[in-house]
């Protein structure tokens, strides 16, 4: 198998590398898996331009680069920094969120706010996700007041990556770091 070079340019943004001169195939090199493992590793989110693959490739390809997507030219998509939103929340707000845990649809039972990522350890926070319903314990109005405070911190445009779609673009993110958010 024969390893291709590549660039890893970050973006401008919280997040985020495209790669270029790379073509993805379903026979990764290890090398170059490795590469492209840390660069998602390091910049949460990768973008690949002007990819051909046929679905089951993709599909191949978004188990072992964890997820995938691709959409429509001209399209936007809006990724939040879950662990640059962490981060950046005020003290008061970080005391909450240690303790506190949530419900949300379709799990089993209650999660923490706050999660490890299982490689690097960083925390990010669980709350972008809007199926993420109310704080157990907590008053309905606090509950909602909490979350509300949450989601619009993880959304706010500083934490923000902005996709604009072109032809066979890929990308593949970090889904304990990055979470994809609806156009606002």
């Amino acid at each position: 198998m024969k390893r291709q070079h590549f660039d890893i340019n970050i973006l401008d943004a919280p997040l985020g590398a495209e790669i270029s001169d790379y073509k993805l195939r379903q026979d990764l090199d290890e090398d170059d898996a490795d590469r492209l493992q840390s660069a998602l590793a390091d910049h949460y989110l990768l973008v690949f331009r002007r990819q051909r693959l046929a679905p089951r490739w993709q599909q191949a390809l978004g188990r072992r680069l964890v997820a995938h997507s691709l959409a429509s030219e001209g399209e936007v998509a809006l990724f939040a920094n879950l662990q640059l939103a962490y981060d950046t929340l005020p003290a008061a707000l970080r005391r909450v969120v240690h303790r506190a845990r949530a419900e949300q649809d379709g799990a089993a039972g209650p999660l923490p706010l706050v999660r490890l990522h299982p490689e690097t350890g960083r925390r990010s926070l669980l709350v972008a996700d809007p199926a993420t319903t109310r704080l157990v314990g907590a008053s309905a109005a606090e509950s909602d007041e909490v979350l509300h405070e949450l989601q619009a911190h993880a959304v706010r445009p500083q934490h923000l990556y902005r996709h604009h779609w072109q032809p066979q673009d890929l990308l593949f993110w970090d889904p304990h770091s990055v979470t994809p958010v609806p156009a606002m």
